[in-house]
């Protein structure tokens, strides 16, 4: 993913840290189900003028979009390790299960999720963006990992995306419907890595070539 996007003025040096102290708040907006979420409710939140945000963003869409990268690049990364085995595939689809996991079941994930979620069902061009910045930025970033194994002939799969979508529901099972619907309790650290392992371990059986 790219840096947020700024358009600060020539001339006009961007303050890194004014710029996420905005995006923070533009989060909390969204968790807190902000009904209002916009450059004049955000700039309320973060104690700056409106005029302030208009000059590192477009409009609310480029200042949603900036705190989905964010989150995206907190959650993947940059991009995959460089791996040549298939061990090392699945070393990076356990840390990329870990880190999806970690967010989706914490208390603060689940908040920004139920939010997010309906956040787009009241602004459709903003549920597009959570989308393709969200749930399918994370399956194609998944997505690199199998392609990059597909390549170095570790692993028969005939359509990548498909396969990252259905490992990512593995992971997520009824488990994360359960969490957003608060019809049972976060999982622990050794429900999450059981889930994680025995997901990758059983793609991995299903796909690995036989003649690795």
């Amino acid at each position: 993913m790219q840096k947020p996007a700024s358009h600060a003025r020539p001339g006009r040096p961007v303050d890194p840290e004014k710029i996420e102290r905005i995006l923070d708040h533009a989060l909390q907006s969204i968790a807190e189900g902000d009904l209002q979420f916009g450059m004049e409710s955000v700039a309320r939140r973060a104690g700056v003028a409106k005029s302030t945000l208009y000059r590192h963003f477009d409009n609310a869409d480029g200042l949603l979009k900036a705190v989905l990268e964010r989150q995206h690049r907190a959650l993947v990364g940059q991009g995959p390790e460089p791996f040549s085995s298939l061990e090392g595939l699945r070393e990076q689809l356990l840390r990329l299960g870990h880190q999806l996991l970690n967010f989706l079941a914490s208390e603060e994930g689940i908040k920004i999720m139920r939010a997010v979620i309906a956040h787009g069902e009241r602004h459709g061009t903003h549920g597009e963006l959570i989308y393709q910045d969200g749930p399918i930025a994370f399956v194609r970033r998944a997505e690199e990992c199998l392609r990059h194994a597909i390549e170095q002939d570790q692993i028969n799969v005939e359509d990548p995306a498909m396969a990252a979508e259905q490992l990512i529901g593995m992971w997520k099972g009824s488990m994360f419907t359960g969490l957003l619907m608060n019809g049972r309790p976060l999982p622990d650290k050794a429900e999450c890595s059981y889930r994680i392992e025995s997901a990758v371990d059983l793609f991995l059986r299903a796909t690995r070539k036989h003649s690795h």
